[in-house]
């Protein structure tokens, strides 16, 4: 690794209105850090476990900002101040900033004078009062630590700060362990996509001493999924505790889990297949675009058994209050848009009579399987869990939000052990799909082609 991390960040020691001073400190990234260290989207996302070091690198490439861009102005913000003068304030004074002379910490302002020009400032956004102090601000970068402690209008309000032109980029910066799949943080930025994420966990930095690791292995429960594991999921069990939602984590040719582009559409290629969980009822989130927990939307899995044997889900179509027919043609329409073939047979939901008679007029045929709902859980899993290379048998694109969502909302009660009812479709059409690839009967008894003229007319709108 080159002794400086990036030609943007050179040594903080050495700027462009000094060169005189003795040098002072080279921040070496660790492994995992280099990537998002020089990423200059306009917002990142750190997370994963505990104690991977995304604060120290959040801080560290705060003030180097401040330092490479002369009158840059930051912002550090916790949600609450108090949280900020004993944790977030500590690590700038000791262990970042330390006793660099270029740089004045003037308390009774809350902020950090540079030299240069540029100005660190730090505070809350508990209340009005708070937020206030960053509404006159123009910023050129903000760190926003433990994000998931904050609400999403404190990340609009930042967002709407975003205006300084100090430096060859703007950025936020958002550092926390995961919450629950349904928190903002999740919804809005990992799986809409709208920052770019890089995940880590304790194993990944090097200065964490083990008796620190050891302590986090004794954890159990959400707090292991979360803190150990690195997981977005539910405050109780949740149902597929192998899936790993982790994209654009850099581990591995399909990111570490089972989201990955390796799951998309390959034309000409092998069997497509449809599974469908039927339902009508339910509301929308308009913030989230997600189906509230007592929701009961259809769910269109469209899915494409790879040459590995590995099942791909390439793309999803959900809809409420829409009739089968109705929403099936939205699905061959996207096809068409898509260039995706039609389905080589369908696999639905076997109380779905309404459903399967919709597919029958539409020109295609569709196929059941009796399952017990917990051996179709445990055979889902299998597909799901990684095998000793790292192998994952079920892999979806990133594309795929909704069925994402449900895969870390799904869970069990507490009380009597059981998969709740919310959040399932989408998992229960895949697990129709994979127990019959498994133990179903051949799909060739359950098609029309869709080079049939019946099927093929049907991409006429």
């Amino acid at each position: 690794m080159p002794k400086t991390p990036t030609k943007m960040f050179k040594d903080r020691a050495r700027t462009d209105h000094d060169r005189n001073y003795t040098h002072l400190k080279t921040f070496h990234p660790l492994p995992w850090q280099v990537k998002p260290w020089r990423d200059k989207s306009p917002t990142l996302l750190l997370t994963g476990a505990a104690g991977g070091g995304k604060s120290v690198l959040a801080g560290e490439k705060v003030h180097a900002f401040c330092l490479k861009y002369p009158n840059s102005r930051a912002i550090v913000l916790r949600k609450s101040r108090t949280y900020m003068d004993n944790s977030t304030l500590l690590m700038l004074t000791k262990a970042i900033i330390g006793n660099d002379p270029r740089v004045k910490h003037i308390k009774n302002l809350h902020r950090f004078e540079y030299q240069n020009g540029s100005i660190l400032s730090y505070g809350g956004m508990n209340d009005d009062n708070q937020r206030e102090s960053i509404r006159s601000m123009s910023v050129d970068i903000a760190w926003l630590e433990e994000a998931t402690q904050f609400d999403e209008e404190d990340y609009n309000e930042v967002l709407a700060r975003m205006r300084g032109h100090a430096g060859s980029f703007r950025q936020i910066i958002l550092s926390t362990n995961p919450d629950s799949p349904a928190h903002w943080v999740n919804v809005r930025l990992i799986l809409n996509g709208e920052a770019s994420v890089y995940y880590s966990s304790v194993r990944d930095n090097l200065h964490v001493p083990d008796s620190y690791k050891k302590e986090l292995d004794k954890l159990t429960g959400v707090q292991y999924d979360r803190l150990v594991l690195g997981k977005w999921v539910q405050g109780v069990g949740v149902v597929y505790d192998t899936w790993q939602d982790l994209y654009n984590s850099g581990t591995g040719e399909d990111g570490g889990g089972n989201v990955t582009e390796l799951a998309e559409y390959i034309p000409g290629g092998s069997t497509v297949i449809w599974a469908i969980d039927d339902g009508y009822s339910g509301r929308m989130d308009p913030g989230s675009g997600m189906f509230s927990a007592k929701s009961h939307p259809r769910a269109i899995l469209m899915m494409q058994k790879q040459h590995t044997g590995r099942l791909a889900l390439f793309h999803e179509e959900y809809a409420i209050k829409t009739l089968a027919a109705e929403h099936l043609q939205q699905a061959i329409n996207i096809c068409a848009d898509m260039n995706y073939n039609l389905p080589d047979f369908i696999i639905r939901d076997r109380a779905a009579a309404s459903l399967g008679g919709a597919i029958q007029e539409a020109g295609f045929r569709s196929t059941y399987d009796r399952i017990d709902v917990e051996e179709g859980i445990k055979e889902m899993r299998e597909w799901i869990t990684p095998d000793d290379n790292g192998f994952r048998m079920f892999i979806a694109h990133p594309r795929c939000q909704r069925f994402r969502y449900e895969m870390s909302s799904y869970v069990r009660d507490g009380a009597t052990g059981r998969p709740v009812k919310e959040h399932d479709h989408g998992p229960d059409a895949a697990r129709y799909i994979i127990w019959h690839l498994a133990y179903g009967r051949s799909p060739d008894v359950d098609i029309v082609s869709f080079s049939t003229p019946l099927v093929r007319g049907m991409y006429a709108r």
